[in-house]
């Protein structure tokens, strides 16, 4: 045997001798969370926007549907304008481009709804940057009665990627003013009130909740026209949060592993208002409890949420209940 087939001989011994001795490293399971219980107050009449944070399992932030009307896209560059659906208003291009012509409605306004999915390419104002002057059905505040709360009139203008300026007044000209809005790129949409003129602080900032839960407006399209019409649900943050709707295995065993072969969308009323029925027989609302919720969130974790009542202790309706877990 020749000096080099020795020291071959040698070396591959010593490399089998290594590799026995080395011990399996263990790879710890992944552990999940408690299942804990969640719950919120909308309101009997859903008038309560509440913004909730998953992995907190608490309220971020609150405020009544009536605060604001409109919001404003703060991503750079974005220039989209979403209503508030909660009060089901609607938005009508008159197709003028003066403003002081445009003086009333008629009964024939062709309005225009958000889509209930979030998608801003399908906006109740869609593409306002013709300068036309737009109305604004400001709807009705459900916890005031049905009230009406009126109309405006706007135009609005993307100044450059950072700010927009909205001329707003009432149909007769009255309360004409013209406001400059910045965006806050720590949030969403920037809620504006079309009463008072000015910006509100509505939204938390984006990295902070995962779920809306608020009355708004689905628009049911097996009706001609399609019929828009108030419910009380949950929607998802626009932030890179997903969720997908499992029925087919019980809440119990859906785990980490289970999670990571689903596909998530990112339609905001992915959740919905579905996931509860209403009986006309005994004027009451159960929840589907083969619903569960498998919601991804901007951090990439994991929840999976299942509704187990509607009701708070007193018999009120508006108080989803819910088991929550993180995976």
């Amino acid at each position: 045997m020749t000096s080099k087939t020795t020291t071959k001989v040698v070396f591959l011994t010593c490399i089998v001798l290594f590799i026995s001795c080395i011990k399996e490293i263990p790879i710890e399971p992944h552990s999940q969370g408690e299942i804990n219980l969640g719950s919120v107050d909308m309101g009997n009449d859903y008038n309560h926007q509440i913004f909730y944070s998953l992995s907190e399992n608490e309220i971020v932030k609150q405020n009544l549907e009536t605060q604001w009307d409109i919001a404003f896209e703060c991503r750079e560059n974005g220039w989209h304008v979403v209503l508030n659906s909660s009060l089901s208003g609607g938005v009508y291009n008159s197709n003028e481009t003066e403003f002081s012509s445009v003086t009333n409605i008629s009964s024939n306004e062709n309005w225009k709804y958000d889509s209930p999915n979030g998608n801003l390419d399908s906006t109740a104002f869609g593409d306002y940057r013709n300068g036309n002057v737009y109305i604004i059905n400001k709807g009705v505040s459900v916890s005031q009665g049905g009230v009406s709360l009126g109309y405006k009139k706007v135009i609005i203008n993307c100044i450059n990627s950072m700010q927009y300026e909205i001329r707003s007044a009432d149909l007769n000209g009255d309360l004409d003013t013209t406001f400059i809005i910045t965006k806050d790129t720590n949030v969403n949409f920037l809620a504006f009130s079309l009463n008072s003129n000015s910006i509100l602080d509505i939204e938390p900032n984006k990295n902070q909740w995962d779920l809306l839960f608020t009355a708004y407006t689905h628009v049911f399209k097996g009706f001609s026209p399609p019929m828009p019409y108030r419910v009380s649900g949950v929607l998802l943050n626009r932030n890179n949060t997903s969720v997908k709707l499992d029925t087919n295995n019980n809440f119990e065993n859906i785990d980490y592993e289970t999670a990571n072969q689903y596909e998530f969308s990112s339609n905001i009323d992915e959740i919905g208002y579905d996931w509860k029925n209403y009986s006309f027989s005994t004027s009451m609302y159960s929840v589907d409890m083969n619903k569960t919720f498998i919601i991804r969130n901007q951090s990439g974790l994991y929840f999976k949420l299942r509704f187990i009542d509607f009701y708070n202790d007193n018999g009120d309706k508006g108080t989803p209940k819910f088991e929550l877990q993180q995976l």
